[in-house]
């Protein structure tokens, strides 16, 4: 049997995707089953079977690591900053597409500068304190909102480009002005990149552990991403908490995703309209 070089590469590229998927998934399994094994059999850092479920380590975070607490800070900062950025860059990205000239090119390069510029945290920092916003939901909201609005608006503004101009026309020719050509017309055909840029925005911002921890100073504003750093620092040694700590952390986030994953190739390689 002849062993052609497109056969050889295709096993090549198979052996790759097998490593790195192990070297994704593997850890994942072990955070999951070490949620439910005691404190000797986590500290084995395996993937054997847990010799008897342990539900208490996840009643034991629950009740003492803050849990409900930092997801409702989180679920305050994660929906506030996606809907600003989801609003604001939707806009954006349909006056950047439909503008050909040169205010139009101007405010994309703008936005693409924003998006390869580092975050300046001491000059941010600076400017939440002078602003009088330090240890406030708003000024993380906002911080966070202005690191993830620039790859929105982009990423809308390439996918509204592949709008044929003619519906915009033929929206017109039907009487639509131009808030019911976007809301009514644009919109809708932009619902896979919406909800691309949704997800994208959500997982960055409830993962999201450098702002709140410069910016937030109560305890009681605390995120899970800083829930987490503070319950491990407590129980280093206790590795069934902090997996069970972990589990209910990217829970919602993992949901979220097997929800709407199917919107996230369409979005990112469709443009709204063929032909």
């Amino acid at each position: 049997m002849k062993i052609t070089r497109k056969k050889i590469g295709t096993i090549i590229t198979v052996l790759i995707l097998l490593m790195i998927s192990i070297v994704y998934i593997v850890p994942i399994l072990m955070m999951v089953l070490g949620s439910f094994k005691t404190q000797g059999e986590a500290l084995r850092m395996d993937l054997t079977l847990p010799a008897q479920i342990q539900f208490e380590n996840y009643q034991h975070v629950i009740e003492t690591g803050g849990i409900l607490r930092g997801y409702t800070n989180n679920l305050i900062i994660t929906v506030s900053a996606v809907a600003i950025i989801i609003i604001f860059g939707s806009m954006t990205g349909i006056i950047i597409s439909r503008r050909g000239d040169r205010k139009g090119r101007g405010l994309y390069y703008y936005f693409v500068f924003g998006l390869t510029a580092t975050m300046q945290i001491v000059t941010t920092y600076a400017l939440v304190l002078k602003l009088g916003l330090y240890g406030t939901y708003i000024s993380v909201i906002f911080v966070l909102a202005a690191i993830n609005l620039p790859f929105a608006v982009i990423t809308f503004s390439s996918y509204v480009k592949g709008i044929p101009r003619e519906i915009d026309e033929a929206a017109i020719m039907d009487g639509c002005n131009s808030f019911q050509l976007i809301f009514k017309v644009l919109l809708p055909i932009m619902k896979p990149i919406t909800i691309t840029n949704l997800i994208i925005a959500a997982i960055g911002i409830w993962n999201n552990f450098q702002v709140p921890l410069y910016l937030m100073s109560s305890s009681e504003r605390t995120t899970i991403p800083m829930m987490i750093f503070n319950f491990y620092g407590l129980y280093s040694r206790d590795w069934n908490y902090v997996f069970a700590a972990l589990v209910i952390t990217v829970l919602p986030v993992v949901i979220l995703y097997l929800c709407l994953q199917k919107h996230i190739v369409e979005g990112m390689t469709s443009g709204a309209v063929k032909g």
